[in-house]
């Protein structure tokens, strides 16, 4: 159990689970504050309203200490700040700066369109996997079309990654991975019958040069300005290409369609943004009505 100590009004105290959660979340990224004033040991942090939280090491203006009458963490960020609580922590966008920073569904299909089918392809496979789980947003996906890679790197909506050799050795069979294991003279490899991937994480990690002679690839993830468009981003491309199968009657019909009529077969996609852009950009597949085939 952790022990905080004495700081602003607040005696020193062993941390309970309620103190736990808040520093813990003190110390993430998304709670760096926008300025910290060391003189006078305040600081402010974006805030859930209009208004950003001003916070001292006695007191803050969000509804958690508001409620409670105890350190937030923001408050707790503060002292971590200022090296009063000598724990590490995590800089970057907060929250706040983030949701400032999202570019728009609308823009997000502009920069979209610019690709071409291909390279709009993957970016729908590579939202497969994103676009559902927040912690996934930022996940990594290999390309292995170099000539595609080419075309991916200029997308604003990319980041590319190192080579991803993690993966790349992760694919190889165990034997192959322990022929590798073998040719390395170390005191500190893991052993032979070790999990796979603890030795694919092993040699990628002590000898990244291995990446020259596997197979050449790129890896690219989203950035994370991107984030809050992703699932209707991934909705538009998955109407625009994909399609469904009634497992009743056998019909195909655009991903996405759906019957406003059971008694008549024809096929039209819901009336939201997702559908207004496919019809911006000429690509709304039922916008008469899709009469669909076997």
């Amino acid at each position: 159990m952790y022990t905080i100590p004495a700081f602003g009004p607040w005696p020193e105290q062993n941390a309970g689970p309620d103190e736990e959660k808040r520093l813990t979340s003190a110390q993430q990224s998304k709670t760096s504050p926008t300025s910290i004033d060391r003189e006078h040991e305040t600081g402010v942090f974006y805030g859930s309203g209009k208004l950003p939280y001003q916070t001292s090491l006695a007191a803050c203006t969000c509804n958690d200490f508001v409620k409670r009458k105890k350190p937030c963490k923001h408050v707790y960020r503060l002292a971590m700040e200022l090296g009063i609580i000598p724990l590490d922590y995590k800089t970057g966008r907060s929250s706040g700066e983030r949701n400032e920073a999202q570019i728009s569904f609308e823009d997000s299909i502009a920069l979209v369109e610019q690709l071409s089918e291909a390279a709009q392809k993957h970016i729908e496979n590579m939202l497969y996997y994103t676009s559902e789980r927040v912690d996934d947003r930022q996940r990594a996906v290999t390309c292995y079309d170099l000539d595609l890679a080419d075309e991916l790197r200029t997308s604003p909506l990319l980041h590319e990654n190192p080579y991803p050799l993690a993966e790349q050795l992760s694919k190889l069979s165990k034997p192959a991975l322990v022929m590798i294991l073998d040719a390395i003279h170390r005191d500190d490899k893991p052993r032979r019958n070790a999990a796979k991937d603890k030795i694919a994480a092993w040699i990628a990690e002590n000898v990244p040069m291995l990446a020259n002679e596997l197979p050449p690839c790129a890896s690219f993830s989203f950035v994370e300005v991107f984030d809050k468009a992703q699932r209707d981003v991934y909705k538009y491309l998955r109407r625009k290409y994909d399609t469904e199968t009634d497992w009743y009657t056998g019909f195909e019909y655009p991903a996405g369609a759906g019957l406003p009529n059971e008694n008549e077969l024809v096929f039209y996609f819901p009336e939201d943004r997702v559908t207004a852009a496919l019809t911006k950009y000429g690509h709304n597949r039922c916008l008469h009505g899709y009469i669909p085939t076997k």
